[in-house]
């Protein structure tokens, strides 16, 4: 009788500590449930803004004429000018539509002195893309393929490339209505600058605008030394 109450109460102390911690464990686990509801439902109702920017400037068809000796455009050559003309497009709009603030970047790098005065002065409402609604959105700029035409002297030297594309731009603006829309005709006349790269030398560029946040559709132009 002695030896049965000791075991007895260890058998009742053995069993209240196992529904406590099987109380605990289901606890546990309803915490854990509510939890990971928590988090799918947090999950459910988060809202991602696009801001993604995508440029795309493909090489097109690469030719050459000579007043001489046959003259042709290395594939570097080639690469050299489309590089030039993706600098120019970030620079001169995905730059300022991204942040509704005047262009930014050194020009100098893109222009050569005859042509870089132009594009910042007179120009410059044509050749870059400022003083339009800021794009809060996605941002597409895609160009057709840049057509580039080598320009032989009679000695057989490449002096100079044409470069044409047309670069279509759409970007979604905090302005209510249609997103903003930018067709750009370019045709530069580029010049090797002594230093392994090429610079704009004279250019022709016909814009038209549309979209939420201006008057009205506008097309302008301006045209430079040797692209009249």
């Amino acid at each position: 009788m002695d030896d049965a109450t000791p075991r007895a109460a260890r058998r009742d102390r053995t069993s209240r500590v196992v529904t406590a911690v099987g109380l605990a464990l289901v606890a546990a686990v309803g915490v854990a449930a509510c939890s990971g509801g928590g988090s799918d439902s947090s999950a459910k109702t988060t809202t991602t803004i696009s801001r993604a920017t995508h440029v795309e400037i493909p090489l097109g068809d690469v030719s050459a004429a000579s007043s001489g000796p046959p003259v042709t455009v290395s594939p570097e050559q080639s690469q050299q000018v489309l590089d030039l003309l993706t600098t120019y497009v970030k620079d001169a709009t995905v730059q300022p539509l991204r942040s509704g603030a005047p262009a930014t970047a050194d020009l100098a790098a893109v222009f050569d002195a005859t042509t870089l005065t132009p594009a910042t002065t007179t120009d410059r409402g044509v050749v870059l893309d400022e003083g339009l609604p800021k794009v809060t959105g996605d941002l597409d700029v895609f160009a057709s393929p840049v057509a580039i035409v080598g320009l032989g002297d009679q000695g057989g030297r490449l002096t100079l490339a044409s470069a044409a594309m047309v670069v279509d731009v759409k970007g979604q603006t905090a302005v209510k209505g249609d997103p903003l829309h930018i067709v750009r005709r370019v045709d530069f006349v580029v010049a090797p600058d002594g230093f392994g790269g090429w610079k704009v030398t004279s250019y022709t560029v016909i814009v038209t605008r549309d979209g939420a946040g201006l008057s009205a559709p506008t097309t302008t132009t301006a045209t430079t030394g040797a692209a009249q």
